[in-house]
């Protein structure tokens, strides 16, 4: 694809280069080095940018997308997305529909995460679309996973995943059920897929500790319930569950025969 504006991270290379050699820079100090490096640079006049400075060619730019694809262009180029583009891209929201589209599309990971964490960054996260990509089975996994972190801290993510209560299937109803209980769902739908999910064989660990998280004691019961017969491992689980909301399972004494149990006590 050709670039329609400047690679400006690949420009901020070359001068990080010159940095570095004008100054000893320590390893603990590297960070706030580079960072004092790109304020220096970006207020500084380039003959690349015609005597602009980075911040000044920046603003200059007013298309949308090419505000989003400046904040991609290092990204595409290797390295990674322009901090002052992506101030660029929370400063024009139209910005966000070419991120949007850079995201459904098939760019690789990399870019398709960028634009996640652009837009997430914005404040403009279209929740519809996330979730499309969360239980798209095609979705590369480190996306699916940078977008499941971020609809856990996007407001208005709750009423859209509640409205997937009836579709997801297999693994996508565990990330559903962790995505409702980390936005704040609640409700009889969410707690009965909750004792779905812990009364299945396996999901025990997992599935107590959401709804320890989803805080409601009247879990109480069936997380003793199950504490009865299961195994040491996910007692354990079942028991920390009980205690975060607040109450306790009945104690159990005789793991003779548990594996775990075993090779904890080192038998």
């Amino acid at each position: 694809q050709e670039e329609k504006i400047m690679n400006l991270e690949k420009l901020f290379e070359k001068a990080l280069r010159a940095y570095f050699a004008a100054h000893r820079v320590s390893r603990d100090g590297l960070e706030d080095a580079v960072a004092d490096a790109y304020a220096d640079w970006s207020d500084k006049p380039l003959d690349e940018l015609d005597g602009k400075t980075p911040r000044e060619y920046v603003a200059a730019v007013t298309d949308p997308a090419e505000i989003a694809e400046g904040a991609l262009a290092g990204v595409r180029n290797g390295g990674e997305p322009s901090p002052l583009f992506a101030d660029r891209v929370a400063e024009v929201p139209a910005a966000s529909a070419r991120l949007t589209e850079v995201l459904e599309s098939d760019e690789p990971e990399r870019v398709r995460v960028a634009a996640a964490e652009l837009l997430h960054r914005a404040g403009a996260v279209p929740v519809e679309t996330y979730i499309d990509l969360v239980f798209d089975p095609d979705t590369p996994d480190n996306l699916r996973e940078t977008l499941i972190e971020q609809l856990e801290y996007t407001d208005g993510a709750a009423g859209p995943l509640l409205a997937r209560l009836g579709e997801a299937e297999g693994e996508n109803r565990k990330i559903l059920a962790e995505l409702l209980v980390a936005c704040g769902a609640r409700g009889e739908k969410v707690y009965g897929l909750l004792e779905e999910l812990v009364r299945e064989p396996g999901n025990a660990a997992y599935a107590s500790q959401l709804i320890a998280r989803y805080g409601d004691d009247s879990a109480l019961p069936l997380l003793a319930e199950l504490s009865a017969k299961c195994d040491y491992a996910d007692y354990i689980e079942l028991r920390n569950a009980a205690e975060m909301l607040g109450g306790d399972v009945p104690l159990r004494f005789d793991w003779s025969g548990d594996a775990t149990y075993k090779k904890i006590k080192g038998e």
